[in-house]
């Protein structure tokens, strides 16, 4: 096959443009229909969801496809989309065993795998994804076009055995100077949310990323093809996890993912630039979709994540880096010193049950390094989203200590409270509340004593 039919081939396939694709095959002469024609053939097919079509033309060309990846891989997508996981698995197999490094082949035999302990634990033959209602679909892609601009096209993908993600792509437009990319379909599946949190309208979510503007979306190289890849793996966590994303998380990367920076996860925020308006949006039964953004962080920023909390790393972060990919900037912890904890990370309990209010607050390192117990504690004005107002102190920091910024962070109050129990009584309080710690070893309201 000439190499300039080739090359048009692959742009159609990489633009979505399969029933083109499909039609410039099918008018080529019967005499030059060739293997090769066969398996882009089946290619065009698998991604205009004729899978049974496709299995069909690869399974009659079985002796010259032997021993060819692509054709192993075709034919395996095919036997996937069709249920017949077991089939399929001995096809990505055999592409494996050819090329070891094709981690979509590795994907893909993952998902069999899957696929097929479901089936025997629920005693079926076939699996059907969750999908959003037409009407829901409607209303999530209304969502994206209001906030983050006309959709130019989608990458479409059927994902595991119980999720279905397509790929939304935003290209700059007046609004925005960013490329943006954002799944729809992740929320057709709810999250199992913990109990205590049940009531928030958390089960339901997409992600985004928001991409600097010249970004080769279409681009099959790792360079550009990484959030593509990512947002489809961050989205199938909490189906193939049992657990749910929400503002503030980290989702771990194992490793490196993008060329040149030595990223190694992504923090779960609130797609800042586009307003708070973008954070949600309502299905047509009034169930709330939430719309997270995906920031790339390096290895120290996750660490500083897991130890000192969302809230914290956000206040280091510069804004830049929290709207848009910024390929450019250095790890914010750089410079920042590493605090030893008087209580390790990992053995925080969940103590601060049922609060359903911000939980942001700030706390000197007299208490969370020094293990000192909470001597001086008030409620202001939140200063960010999030934050809850309260400020601890062990209360015999001098003014110097104070004016260090390094002596102090912000934390999530149920840290606080594993720190020093007794301040949860009191954290209803209203803004303008402070208590003291009294002679007896009390935790008093200031004006109750006279003292404001």
């Amino acid at each position: 096959m000439e190499r300039k039919l080739l090359d048009t081939l692959d742009l159609l396939h990489d633009t979505g443009r399969h029933t083109e694709a499909l039609t410039l095959l099918e008018e080529m002469p019967a005499e030059e229909r060739d293997a090769e024609w066969t398996g882009l053939h089946a290619r065009a097919l698998n991604n205009l969801g004729r899978y049974d079509e496709a299995a069909q033309e690869l399974f009659a060309c079985r002796k010259a496809g032997e021993g060819d990846p692509l054709w192993h891989y075709r034919l395996g997508y095919a036997l996937y989309y069709l249920g017949r996981e077991g089939e399929a698995r001995a096809e990505f197999e055999a592409v494996l065993r050819l090329t070891p490094e094709d981690e979509d082949a590795a994907r893909f035999l993952d998902w069999c795998e899957k696929a097929l302990t479901v089936k025997r634990q629920r005693g079926v033959e076939t699996l059907t994804p969750a999908l959003y209602t037409e009407e829901e679909r409607a209303a999530v892609l209304r969502h994206i076009e209001e906030h983050f601009g006309p959709v130019e096209t989608a990458l479409l993908e059927v994902a595991s055995p119980d999720i279905a993600v397509h790929i939304a792509v935003i290209p700059p437009c007046p609004e925005h100077d960013c490329t943006v990319l954002c799944t729809v379909g992740m929320g057709a599946s709810p999250m199992r949310v913990p109990p205590e949190l049940a009531g928030r309208g958390l089960e339901r979510a997409e992600l985004m990323m928001a991409l600097p503007a010249h970004w080769r979306v279409q681009d099959p190289d790792e360079q550009w093809h990484w959030p593509v890849r990512w947002l489809k793996i961050a989205a199938r966590v909490p189906v193939e996890e049992g657990s749910f994303l929400e503002w503030g998380q980290a989702v771990p990367t194992g490793g490196p993912f993008c060329r040149n920076r030595k990223w190694n996860g992504f923090l779960v925020s609130w797609p800042m630039a586009f307003g708070t308006e973008s954070f949600r949006c309502t299905l047509p039964g009034g169930e709330p979709v939430n719309f997270y953004q995906l920031v790339p962080l390096y290895q120290d920023e996750m660490d500083f994540l897991f130890r000192s909390g969302p809230e914290a790393l956000v206040r280091y972060l510069p804004e830049r880096a929290l709207e848009v990919v910024d390929l450019g900037r250095e790890s914010v912890c750089r410079y920042l010193s590493v605090k030893d904890f008087a209580i390790p990370t990992g053995r925080l309990r969940p103590l601060l049950r049922g609060w359903d209010g911000p939980t942001g607050c700030i706390a000197t390192d007299r208490i969370l390094v020094d293990g000192c117990p909470v001597g001086y504690m008030y409620r202001e004005e939140p200063d960010y989203d999030g934050d809850s107002g309260w400020r601890f102190l062990a209360g015999d920091e001098s003014d110097e200590y104070l004016q260090d910024l390094h002596n102090s962070d912000f934390y999530d109050l149920n840290t606080l409270c594993n720190y020093d129990a007794e301040i949860m009584p009191f954290l209803t309080a209203p803004v303008g509340a402070a208590y003291e710690r009294d002679l007896d070893g009390r935790l008093v309201r200031l004006e109750e004593e006279g003292l404001l």
